[in-house]
């Protein structure tokens, strides 16, 4: 983009000449002028089209990611319903059970009511069955298998009774863990539904991306018959459509932190041992100097955002070519990146509480996706990709997606090693 600038200001102060100046299209046009004019023009258009393809290419790497989680949410949504599918088999089972148990215990009482009121309505038939007894010895067994008869029928019921609690408690067991299937499953299926309208927004940002590298390599084979004034108007042009669609293919990283997000639960993340005790950050860069702040911005290549034409969305930090980047707090990589344009190489660690911190226009990022991170530990090393016009660190903040000031939660002052 630096390049550009100086285009830019070459054509303003060419264009903008008074009556000593020289003009654009005026008869007088010096000739040497006129084409400097021109290839700084054509020098512009190219770097407008090299970021535009550079975002294509992020946009292109952002589907080719989105496809590859709607395939892994699909394979989740496959488990899970089979899972559904055989605890619904077991509940089924488990109540053919209960309904054949309650059966045999119905039975088991309509005997012992039998036996109770055969005794009560002809209590003479008991007293037959014992007066045929033989013998002593034969009567005290005839009395004991009454008895025997009596407390078997009881202890069946009784156990029956417990079987069917045990069942039941079983299948009770089985139906929760249905339904805690049936609630993933749902949010698996929602998860699903937003890639897939991430996946469609993302396409239509890709088309219109490709229409605008079209109308710049149109320009840049046209800028041979134009006059210089009109080739500017029209690089201008060009640049503002074509920023605004960077930045919304920038915008496609942090979407894809939040599914990220979304797919992987942080939760409450331990204080690793050394964690500062009084802040929630340190200074990525300890040694560095700030060279932009949070906020509006002066600069037009910064994305538009709160109402304001351009805001820079971090913080940008300045040490050496190569200097160490260390995570501002503990948390988990959510994402690792790397583009030509944007952020170029990149590492957006998740923390607690819904907040995300990027590191980029990395030269190196030195972790992975899905590791376990310290407050303190290289992350990266410090670099020039991306859209840069040196080597420095951007270091950006996001509480739920937003952007936010990250001085307040770091130590004090300008950038140090102070934990606190």
């Amino acid at each position: 983009m630096k390049g550009f600038l100086i285009a830019l200001c070459v054509a303003v102060f060419v264009l903008g000449a008074g009556p000593a100046g020289v003009t654009a299209d005026g008869p007088a046009s010096d000739p040497q002028h006129q084409k400097a004019l021109i290839d700084q023009i054509r020098a512009q258009l190219g770097s407008n089209l090299a970021d535009a393809l550079a975002a294509q290419q992020q946009l292109q790497q952002s589907l080719q990611n989105n496809a590859a989680q709607q395939r892994e949410v699909q394979g989740k949504i496959a488990v899970v319903q089979q899972k559904i599918a055989d605890l619904d088999v077991q509940i089924e089972a488990a109540m053919q059970r209960e309904a054949f148990l309650a059966y045999r215990i119905d039975s088991e009482r309509a005997q012992l009511r039998q036996l109770a009121r055969a005794i009560y309505v002809a209590p003479t038939s008991v007293l037959v069955l014992l007066g045929e007894a033989q013998s002593l010895s034969d009567l005290l067994t005839r009395l004991a298998d009454l008895n025997v008869a009596g407390s078997r029928a009881a202890e069946v019921k009784d156990q029956l009774g417990r079987d069917l609690d045990e069942l039941q408690i079983v299948r009770s067991q089985e139906q929760d863990a249905r339904d805690e299937q049936v609630t993933q499953r749902d949010a698996l299926a929602s998860e699903l539904s937003k890639l897939k309208v991430l996946h469609t927004q993302q396409e239509k940002s890709m088309a219109k991306l490709q229409v605008k590298i079209d109308e710049t390599r149109s320009e840049i084979y046209l800028l041979k018959t134009q006059s210089a004034r009109l080739a500017q108007q029209v690089t201008d042009m060009l640049q503002q459509q074509q920023d605004e669609i960077i930045a919304a293919a920038m915008q496609s990283v942090w979407t894809q932190v939040q599914l990220w997000t979304q797919a992987n639960n942080v939760g409450q993340i331990p204080t690793s041992a050394g964690h500062s005790t009084k802040y929630r950050f340190i200074w990525p860069e300890p040694k560095a100097q700030i060279s932009q702040g949070f906020g509006p911005s002066k600069y037009w290549f910064e994305p538009a955002y709160g109402g304001y034409p351009h805001f820079h969305t971090g913080i940008d930090l300045v040490e050496p070519f190569g200097s160490p980047v260390y995570a501002a707090d503990d948390g988990i990589v959510a994402l690792v990146g790397k583009s030509s344009s944007g952020y170029g190489n990149y590492v957006v660690i998740a923390h607690s509480g819904g907040l995300d911190t990027l590191y980029g226009h990395l030269s190196t990022a030195l972790v992975k996706v899905g590791q376990s991170i310290t407050q303190g530990q290289p992350v990266g090393l410090e670099g020039s990709t991306g859209n840069s016009t040196g080597a420095h660190l951007h270091f950006e903040l996001r509480i739920n997606q937003k952007p936010v000031d990250p001085t307040p939660y770091l130590p004090p002052g300008a950038p140090s090693a102070f934990k606190g």
